[in-house]
């Protein structure tokens, strides 16, 4: 009996001080990237000779299923690229839907997959159905681009795309802002954690070499790269799939800054939740697949990227580990942890927890934004509020493990903003 519980001691001793191990690395990692952003790295900006940023063809891919609200906003801004109109063509692909959405997309000059096999359907299915279809086309693209259709498209998307492929990178993804950062408190919140993610996420990733986080929408891939890395249609998290499946292989995932669309929010609770829970269970399946190999990855080729992509994924577990951490640190409290022996070592303890753990995120972030976007002070409020989703983490993530993985739970999206909204604020 008592071998027994030695044993049982043991394994929390050892993977409780692994699990803290995590969090120390992370801790690091992610207060690393906000002083990274904080003291940025102001390279001047390169001139842009025309040459570099009309010389590539694109093909432009919109999954749409049951869209009609929004998909002729977002057509539109397509077709307003300051960008030669024969460098790329517009594939709206009607996945299976049951409302207006042929009818409106029919009002523009753009191409119409109708994708109605393969059921039950998901977004990847539709773009794998588009891609062969647009390669059987042999119109010699470069590059593809692929959008939600409920994004927005900022005109000179396509011109700072076209130069990002110039300078040799194959896979982009554009810098994602909110569309209807102020239309209900909960779009705000939700706003404010993305002005966050590409202030002190993408940017600083991107200054240090680290490979972009996918989000699924104003994403460029090189014609190679979409002929080599089809989209995993048994994961309800394709961007993620793909972006650790692109890593695992060394393909660089590179943030372009200057590329801007523009992503409807949610608006409501539900619609919250059903997004999160459908992100939930797509991770955890990605981490499944990818966490291991990853983590591998690093340990061979000191790839500093799939490190970061490890710890990013691996991520989805974070309420079972907090609360094992927890366990642990009791169960095994008259010895060693990680977590207790890194916090006695750190010189002036309480000034520097106070700094990272209070001064960083409720002063210096804010500001940081504030000052860069301009935003209202009523969305500073929402900053401070994010916490306040937080509640839902619990519940999201057992709805997240009992989700099933075949069914795409779809978000309505009801956004009446336009391209020349934005742009027209943007001017003011």
């Amino acid at each position: 009996m008592c071998g027994s519980t030695d044993v049982i001691f043991l394994f929390f001793l050892l993977s409780g001080n692994f699990v803290q191990l995590y969090f120390i690395m992370c801790m690091f990692l992610y207060i690393f990237l906000c002083v990274i952003a904080i003291f940025p790295y102001n390279k001047k900006e390169e001139d842009i000779n025309e040459s570099d940023i009309y010389n590539h063809k694109f093909a432009i891919v919109v999954p749409a299923h049951n869209e009609e609200k929004v998909i002729g906003n977002l057509v539109e801004s397509l077709l307003s690229q300051n960008y030669p109109k024969d460098k790329y063509d517009i594939y709206v692909v009607c996945d299976h839907c049951r409302d207006g959405t042929i009818d409106v997309v029919n009002k523009y000059n753009v191409n119409i997959l109708i994708h109605e096999n393969n059921f039950p359907s998901n977004k990847a299915k539709a773009l794998n159905y588009a891609i062969n279809q647009i390669f059987k086309l042999a119109k010699g693209y470069d590059a593809f681009c692929f959008f939600d259709a409920d994004s927005l498209v900022h005109p000179n998307f396509l011109k700072y795309m076209s130069y990002y492929l110039s300078k040799g990178y194959k896979v982009i993804q554009s810098q994602q802002l909110p569309k209807n950062p102020y239309d209900s408190f909960i779009s705000k919140i939700v706003s404010a954690g993305q002005y966050v993610t590409n202030r002190f996420f993408q940017k600083p990733k991107m200054l240090l070499g680290l490979s972009a986080t996918l989000h699924g929408k104003g994403m460029c891939f090189k014609t190679d790269i979409v002929e080599k890395f089809m989209w995993d249609e048994t994961c309800l998290t394709e961007d993620l799939e793909m972006q650790m499946r692109l890593v695992r292989n060394g393909v660089f995932i590179a943030w372009g800054e200057k590329s801007i669309i523009y992503d409807e929010e949610p608006i409501t609770i539900r619609q919250y939740f059903r997004r999160s829970v459908r992100w939930t269970k797509g991770s955890i399946d990605v981490a499944r697949k990818h966490a291991l190999r990853l983590f591998l990855r690093f340990i061979k080729y000191f790839d500093f990227s799939a490190l970061e992509a490890f710890l990013y994924t691996v991520g989805v577990y974070r309420v079972l580990m907090v609360v094992f951490v927890i366990f642990s640190l009791s169960y095994t409290r008259n010895h060693f942890n990680l977590l207790v022996w890194f916090f006695n070592i750190i010189p002036h303890e309480e000034i520097i927890m106070k700094f990272v753990f209070i001064s960083i995120p409720l002063v210096v972030l804010p500001i940081m934004i504030w000052l860069e976007k301009r935003i209202s002070f009523d969305m500073i409020f929402a900053y401070y509020m994010q916490p306040f989703l937080g509640i839902f983490r619990v519940p999201i993530f057992i709805a997240g493990i009992l989700k099933s993985k075949t069914i795409w739970d779809t978000v309505e999206h009801t956004s009446s903003v336009r391209i020349d909204d934005i742009i027209k604020k943007e001017v003011v």
